[in-house]
């Protein structure tokens, strides 16, 4: 069988998967054109009030109607962060489980096309194709809504916090990668699909819990001394702060409170804001090698079933 015929027979097979994402991709992209005019328009109601930026000031009132359009911003960055998950679950997992469940395996890994060669032509289809191009759409609405909504709304949903982090740019694109290559691998080793999409689940939500607690260290962590309280930017990321004592020893507000020596200078462990696409280019980065890791597993696990 040629390539070409297999690509068009697993693209004609997830249809109406492929179909379904992509009305889900259209429908996230009508929301989040909405939510981001929702945000512009709260923005230039603050601007009108003269409030000093973010959610500060005497401007209740202008803050009070910007509420809704927070409410909206967050909601919809939640759906993008669970777009990954989704996409593991009935994309990866039932990508070889439900050949092996319904036992079509033994017509479509016919004497010449090897289960290997078959598994590469549904690859290039379900991950080189639909989920690349659906990583590729979330990320763009995520920055698209990033960008709408920090400057009216930072610091609530700044670029460090764990839910717009993971709802936008490079990190969300690769997340929808690893969650389906993870699929394709539980699938591939679990071999039914309901059990296969609960072991996807799990390694995806371990894996993106190791890599939130990765992440401070993906940039080098910047250190500042002073003996004048905070001095951070509001869209930095304060990793620990507390006392530096005469001896050089280091305590955490929470390990001195209240006694925390007054006259003690402050030290602060943070990320500033120029760090967060690096951050995100090199966690896209390891989560694209899992991926392929995930990906050659699989591979090197399917082998044609006896009889």
């Amino acid at each position: 069988m040629r390539t070409t015929t297999l690509l068009r027979v697993a693209a004609f097979q997830h249809r109406t998967v492929l179909v379904l994402g992509v009305v889900v991709l259209a429908l996230l992209a009508l929301w989040t054109h909405e939510v981001v005019a929702q945000a512009v328009a709260a923005h230039a109601r603050m601007a009108a009030a003269h409030c000093p930026g973010g959610l500060y000031g005497d401007c209740l009132d202008a803050l009070d109607q910007a509420q809704p359009a927070i409410q909206d911003a967050q909601l919809l960055q939640y759906a993008l962060v669970a777009t990954p998950a989704l996409a593991g679950l009935f994309l990866g997992a039932p990508l070889v489980a439900r050949e092996f469940e319904q036992g079509t395996y033994r017509l479509a890994w016919s004497q010449s096309v090897s289960p290997q060669r078959w598994l590469r032509g549904q690859l290039l289809v379900v991950w080189g194709g639909a989920a690349l191009t659906a990583g590729g759409v979330c990320a763009a609405l995520g920055l698209w809504l990033h960008t709408a909504v920090t400057p009216a709304f930072a610091p609530a949903l700044g670029g460090f916090t764990l839910l717009p982090y993971n709802a936008t740019g490079p990190v969300l694109a690769a997340s929808v990668l690893l969650a389906v290559a993870l699929g394709v691998a539980a699938g591939t080793l679990v071999r039914r699909t309901l059990p296969a999409m609960a072991v996807t689940l799990a390694l995806y939500g371990a894996a993106m819990a190791c890599l939130t607690w990765l992440r401070q260290w993906l940039q080098p962590v910047r250190h500042l001394l002073t003996n004048h309280g905070y001095n951070l930017a509001p869209d930095d990321w304060l990793l620990r702060d507390g006392v530096q004592l005469a001896d050089g020893r280091r305590l955490l507000y929470a390990q001195c409170e209240p006694t925390c020596p007054n006259s003690a200078p402050t030290f602060e462990d943070y990320h500033t804001a120029n760090q967060l696409w690096p951050m995100q280019w090199t966690q896209a980065g390891i989560m694209a090698l899992l991926a392929l890791v995930a990906l050659a597993l699989a591979h090197r696990a399917l082998r044609r079933p006896r009889a």
